[in-house]
């Protein structure tokens, strides 16, 4: 990775991580001190055009001997295994070169990424760090989470609509019809789908610690819709999914 591939570098990561939860806030600067530490090894993914299609950032720490892989970024049009185990390959052999005492390689809650270390030779170990999460603004965390809900909707099919999630008096309003998914800065219209919820519930729900068709049956949520239960539950689940991770920075 060069300091002139940052702006493709930037743009790869932004249409990575918006399909996931905790999009990080990344400037050039970030991508800059990345890549001025001698300690950091990372690698790019040209396609045939030269394009960056994807990338990896690894480290080696010289006082405990230890080889850490860090962020795996590939483009979300692309079969993500088939890339990132290229990528992975080349940091894992620059490591190597380092002669480390162990090698770390944090999934991140990710699936994509506990489907490609274990092939090569990475076993699970129970970890006793410890994440806490707290919204302090509601209404900033409700703009930086709308990309992510928007994708989600995007992918529901077979409904069309207004979607409201209110949260502790600040609501995000999003509607899809056929032609487009899209936030709405506000409108008087009745919504098709009114999730009611505080803060500490939906930072629940989007780190899936809580089951959002449990939440709502034990009315710590409150889903409002003309929708039979059965679809409320499809509509619940699509928007808050098992399968997720949060995008963290290490540098």
């Amino acid at each position: 990775m060069r300091t002139e591939d940052i702006e493709q570098v930037l743009g790869l990561y932004h249409r990575f991580a918006t399909q996931f939860v905790g999009l990080a806030r990344r400037q050039r600067r970030d991508y800059n001190r990345l890549i001025r530490r001698n300690e950091n090894k990372n690698f790019v993914a040209l396609n045939e055009q030269g394009k960056i299609v994807g990338y990896i950032s690894s480290r080696f720490e010289k006082r405990n001997r230890e080889g850490r892989i860090n962020e795996i970024v590939v483009d979300p049009t692309l079969d993500f295994q088939l890339t990132a185990k290229q990528l992975v390959d080349k940091a894992y052999n620059a490591l190597l070169e380092e002669k480390p005492a162990a090698i770390f390689a944090s999934s991140l809650r990710n699936p994509k990424y506990s489907s490609i270390f274990p092939a090569m030779g990475f076993f699970d170990t129970e970890s006793t760090d410890v994440f806490m999460y707290a919204i302090i603004d509601t209404p900033k965390f409700l703009n930086d989470i709308a990309p992510i809900i928007v994708n989600r909707l995007k992918d529901i099919k077979q409904w069309n609509g207004l979607l409201q999630i209110e949260c502790e008096g600040h609501s995000l309003f999003i509607n899809k019809d056929r032609e487009s998914t899209q936030v709405v800065v506000w409108t008087n219209q009745t919504a098709n789908l009114k999730i009611t919820l505080n803060r500490e519930l939906l930072a629940k729900l989007l780190l899936n610690i809580v089951d959002p068709i449990e939440a709502n049956k034990t009315g710590q949520l409150k889903a409002k819709t003309v929708q039979n239960q059965t679809k409320t539950d499809q509509l619940l689940r699509a928007l808050f999914p098992k399968s997720q991770f949060l995008t963290m920075d290490y540098w």
